[in-house]
């Protein structure tokens, strides 16, 4: 296969946190779209990458670490994605479990609040969804579903669950600064994740003053006038650049997103690169 013919997609969820499909599956459905690369990029969590990893051999797809961390700038929460970051670094994995602790704080907040709004949400039947993985938001919408207080997952998140709405809690935030340093000491590379939907560009603009290595410059909620204005800020400041599909499965009642967005293998060749160069 010609590089030029190779693609991937750096940005998918399994069952580890808010998708639908177990790592392998998620894998699976990776090398069915004839993808060269993946990686799993769970929220706060980096337990399903050896799963998905042991199905990137077996099925010969290239599965690279990575984790997708819920930071706070400027009190506005940003994600971060970290690529290629080693497994058993000690620091990355506290913060990580201080996050993952606090989202299950934040889970049993939420669920007393629908509680107190008489809906018989069971927290223990949310903490199941999530298979011990990084339970969210989207395993409240799922049972809220499926006990009939919704007839879908957004109708959750507009009734109860988003900002401003009676159930909303908020999530406790690593330091965005904080954590580009935590990616960088596991051995990885930081990236700012889907910087077209951020609200306001300043706080984009402030990002790009931090020491990210690069920006995810295609996202399946991205026009291709954005990515272009993304690629040529990349180009100018000598930043990496990734992408992918974030798909979640089937968990918001929708077909799928992989394969809507495919990295160009030479951007992959950078990440390498740039890995090799780090460690």
């Amino acid at each position: 296969m010609e590089n030029d013919a190779k693609y991937a997609d750096f940005h998918l969820h399994s069952t580890c946190s808010d998708g639908s499909d177990p790592p392998a599956t998620v894998i699976e459905r990776a090398a069915a779209h004839g993808l060269a690369a993946a990686t799993l990029t769970d929220h706060d969590t980096l337990a399903g990458v050896q799963e998905a990893q042991a199905a990137g051999e077996r099925l010969g797809v290239e599965v690279l670490t990575g984790v997708e961390i819920s930071t706070r700038f400027r009190g506005v929460e940003q994600h971060v994605l970290g690529l290629g970051v080693r497994l058993d670094d000690p620091d990355l994995n506290r913060a990580l479990a201080r996050l993952l602790s606090g989202r299950a704080e934040r889970a049993s907040q939420i669920v007393t609040r629908l509680n107190d709004l008489r809906i018989p949400i069971e927290v223990e039947r949310v903490f199941r969804r999530s298979a011990e993985g990084a339970v969210g938001r989207m395993h409240i919408a799922q049972e809220l579903v499926e006990i009939g207080f919704a007839k879908t997952v957004q109708d959750t998140f507009d009734k109860y669950l988003k900002s401003g709405r009676p159930a909303f809690v908020s999530k406790p935030l690593l330091d965005s600064r904080e954590c580009i340093g935590l990616i960088k000491q596991a051995g990885g590379l930081s990236f700012i994740a889907h910087p077209g939907i951020v609200r306001r560009k300043a706080i984009v603009a402030g990002l790009l003053d931090l020491p990210f290595d690069g920006l995810e410059v295609f996202h399946s909620k991205h026009s291709s006038a954005q990515s272009e204005q993304f690629l040529d800020v990349c180009r100018e400041r000598g930043l990496l650049v990734t992408g992918g599909s974030d798909c979640h499965g089937t968990i918001k009642g929708q077909s799928p997103e992989m394969g809507k967005v495919k990295l160009a293998w030479e951007h992959v060749e950078r990440i390498y690169d740039a890995l090799a160069a780090r460690r």
